[in-house]
């Protein structure tokens, strides 16, 4: 009986990732308030487990390498950690049920691709805008398609570094075209 019970498999872990990691300097306390708004994110990101294309158009999720948090809410929390490093700007994300703060300007995110292929790409797509606070009229918008070579495929924590870094690339515009 002890020797079936060490031949069964085991089924693995899984592992947990936020998107997190470059954040060097502490948050701003002053400045422009913004609120980066709940991030709209294609339905097939939306499982919660990290995601490859194969081929250009299969799409395969990682069996143990999930996100921490709703990707929603995950790249909401990026994004306003990465905008609070300016120091003009005071940025708070999207969280289920808590009123939005007092805010001049709303960061507005629609994520197109977020995830690497079996070419060793890393992939982060997605179109922003940015209104005031009383208006969901764009002041400005942009339209964002980053791609970084050198992935190796199945390296999750590589592709959520990857991710990260892609994350706080679009931060930076959006944190330029904040007036």
């Amino acid at each position: 009986m002890l020797f079936l019970a060490n031949c069964a498999t085991k089924e693995p872990l899984p592992n947990f990732f936020l998107l997190t990691g470059f954040r060097s300097r502490t948050q701003s306390s002053g400045g422009t308030t913004v609120l980066v708004r709940r991030v709209e994110i294609p339905t097939y990101l939306a499982r919660g487990n990290l995601v490859t294309i194969k081929g250009g158009m299969e799409v395969q999720y990682a069996p143990t390498n999930r996100w921490a948090e709703p990707l929603d809410q995950g790249l909401a929390r990026a994004v306003a950690e990465d905008l609070s490093r300016n120091s003009r700007i005071r940025a708070y994300g999207f969280l289920p049920g808590a009123s939005p703060v007092d805010h001049s300007y709303d960061v507005w995110i629609r994520l197109e691709r977020f995830e690497g292929n079996d070419n060793g790409e890393v992939v982060l797509s997605a179109r922003w805008s940015i209104s005031r606070g009383n208006s969901s009229e764009p002041i400005k918008s942009r339209k964002v398609d980053l791609r970084q070579s050198g992935w190796k495929p199945g390296d999750y924590t590589g592709l959520v570094r990857l991710l990260s870094e892609q994350v706080m690339k679009m931060s930076l515009q959006i944190a330029q075209a904040i007036p």
